[in-house]
């Protein structure tokens, strides 16, 4: 068997078991910290930085990057710049789709829905905002952005990765998500940045 079907095997099994773990012992709790902290700076802080991963935001973001890579690279060929812009636009844009369709399959109750009325657990096909907490897709879009732009400029790949952290910390806080629903999120926008790199830039990259 390839051994890079048995590592992402052995990671897909990895990450199931940890988020079970969570699940089970790790998610009530910390949202239940969280809750304490519900009308404090620390919960309005939390809400003003989930909004560096706004769903808009990062719509408009793409429809320009995606405009402004094709034209470069019409205009100029596929350059290192266009095709930066084209790898990070296209990385997010795909994990974006696939946190969405995972919403939907899983509907997760989100935790207004366990402090308000004690429900807890999955709901699939449930079709509501409020079902849509596994995974979160602000730290989808956050991680798979800053990961990509860690690959393209690697200097900033700490600070850039130190930032998707702080987001995802922060859905938790603004009590949007558990914290299991932030850690399948970052390993869906990781995973999207890493294949993505893989695919478009199979000899690496080099910055010019």
């Amino acid at each position: 068997m390839n051994k890079d079907l048995i590592k992402s095997l052995f990671f897909a099994v990895l990450t199931a078991a940890v988020i079970a773990i969570f699940y089970q012992y790790v998610d009530r709790p910390v949202s239940e910290a969280a809750h304490t902290l519900r009308n404090t700076a620390w919960h309005e802080l939390a809400k003003l930085l989930s909004l560096c991963a706004n769903s808009i935001f990062f719509k408009v973001i793409l429809a320009a990057g995606f405009l402004l890579g094709t034209f470069d690279g019409l205009k100029k060929g596929l350059t290192h710049r266009s095709k930066s812009i084209l790898y990070i636009c296209t990385t997010v844009a795909a994990a974006m789709l696939i946190g969405d369709v995972l919403k939907d399959m899983f509907g997760r109750a989100r935790p207004p829905l366990f402090f308000e009325s004690g429900i807890y657990g999955f709901f699939p096909m449930a079709g509501d905002y409020l079902y849509h907490s596994f995974p979160s897709g602000h730290t989808i879009r956050i991680f798979s952005s800053m990961t990509a732009l860690g690959f393209i400029l690697p200097r900033l790949r700490i600070p850039a990765l130190t930032l998707a952290g702080i987001v995802g910390i922060a859905r938790v806080l603004a009590l949007r998500h558990y914290p299991s629903d932030v850690l399948f999120g970052a390993v869906i926008g990781t995973t999207a940045a890493v294949c993505a790199w893989k695919i478009i830039y199979p000899y690496g990259c080099r910055t010019p």
